[in-house]
């Protein structure tokens, strides 16, 4: 699940800043690219965790 949900973070990201890139400038834009770089840094940092131990 934890992979899922790595690749759809990265996806969103990417969308984000897709959307950040086509307004260019201004605040919406700012939080577009912000949102998309911290949407692929958590993504990629789901993807590379170690997934926890079990207790059983």
């Amino acid at each position: 699940m934890n992979h899922m949900r790595g690749i759809l973070l990265i996806a969103a990201g990417a969308f984000a800043l897709y959307q950040g890139w086509k307004l260019h400038t201004g605040t919406n834009a700012l939080w577009a690219y912000g949102l998309g770089v911290l949407a692929i840094g958590l993504g990629i940092w789901r993807l590379t965790r170690k997934p926890p131990e079990s207790l059983v």
